[in-house]
């Protein structure tokens, strides 16, 4: 069996070792792109050992074509690559074909970032999928899909994290299949009517709006961490990051205000902002440009009870000059 590997990220790369200690990869194709993530993936494959093709944007066919024709694969495995390989090629290449892994459910959670959303819906699971690629994105038949459950603490780089290790049992599953040594894949359609479609998240998706229960601002603030620093409002016109938070269900009485009023500001309880349905959410750790601070600490420093922090977008933020 010889599969070739497009690798975008570190999501498909424990994958790829465990498919290179069965003798099963005959070559590894990593993107070129703005990113530095591809670069320091590519660097770490050379360092052990691993001749590594890089593919750009510009050419994109004839450089896929060359590397086909080169290591002569039957099957192609993609992670995480940012652009269309083209349709000649999807039907004319290998004779498995080109395979992506997508790191959600199909087809509820479609394009490239849907860890984000998944988190920020609540979702109890999150999946590994590998799918046919056709010409339009993440819509091909399913051959194997693999749940893997979200935990009520889990950050988006933990749960990214358990995707990464996965995808290597799915990836053990797909060559014990083409090496019959279980029972072939059977390739399952995807349901259009199912389908939907998430964009990459932006400022305003991971902005806090206080009027929202705390339970899914603590799920906001899981969903931005790491890869935005948390989610974002401001403290005394300053742009203040929440990395981690905990949801207070109902507020008493006493404490009910306001959504975005600091109702609890203390050294030993911490810090609380109200949220809606007389709910709060105790702020656990917090970024500002001086550094970063547990909720208490913050209190420690000066902030009180009765201040308002107001949402980011609707906020003017202090300039540094």
């Amino acid at each position: 069996m010889r599969i070739a590997v497009i690798l975008g990220s570190v999501l498909g790369l424990a994958a790829v070792q465990e498919l290179a200690t069965r003798g099963a990869v005959c070559s590894v194709a990593v993107p070129s792109t703005e990113h530095p993530e591809p670069d320091e993936l590519a660097a770490q494959l050379l360092g052990a050992g691993w001749p590594v093709v890089r593919l750009g944007r510009p050419g994109l066919g004839n450089a896929l074509l060359a590397w086909l024709d080169a290591c002569q694969p039957d099957v192609v495995l993609v992670f995480t690559f940012p652009w269309r390989v083209p349709a000649r090629l999807l039907v004319a290449g290998p004779r498995l074909g080109f395979l992506n892994f997508h790191f959600a459910a199909l087809p509820g959670y479609r394009r490239p970032e849907p860890i984000f959303w998944q988190i920020r819906h609540g979702e109890a699971a999150g999946a590994v999928t590998v799918h046919r690629m056709e010409a339009a994105f993440d819509t091909g038949p399913v051959l194997l899909a693999q749940a893997v459950p979200i935990a009520a603490h889990d950050t988006h780089g933990l749960h990214r994290a358990r995707l990464a290790v996965a995808a290597a049992g799915v990836a053990r599953q797909l060559l014990a299949a083409w090496q019959g040594e279980t029972a072939p894949l059977v390739e399952i359609p995807q349901n259009p009517a199912l389908a939907r479609y998430w964009p990459r998240a932006g400022l305003a998706d991971v902005c806090l709006r206080w009027a929202e229960p705390a339970q899914a601002l603590e799920r906001l603030v899981r969903a931005a961490n790491p890869w935005n620093r948390g989610a974002i409002t401001t403290l005394r016109g300053q742009l203040l990051r929440v990395l981690g938070a905990t949801a207070l269900a109902q507020l008493p009485k006493p404490l009910q205000a306001p959504p975005g009023t600091v109702v609890l500001a203390t050294g030993p309880e911490g810090l609380v902002v109200a949220c809606g349905q007389n709910s709060g959410l105790r702020l656990d750790i917090v970024g500002l440009d001086e550094g970063y601070f547990t909720g208490g600490q913050l209190a420690a420093l000066g902030l009180q009870a009765g201040e308002q922090l107001p949402e980011y977008l609707s906020a003017p933020i202090a300039s540094a000059s």
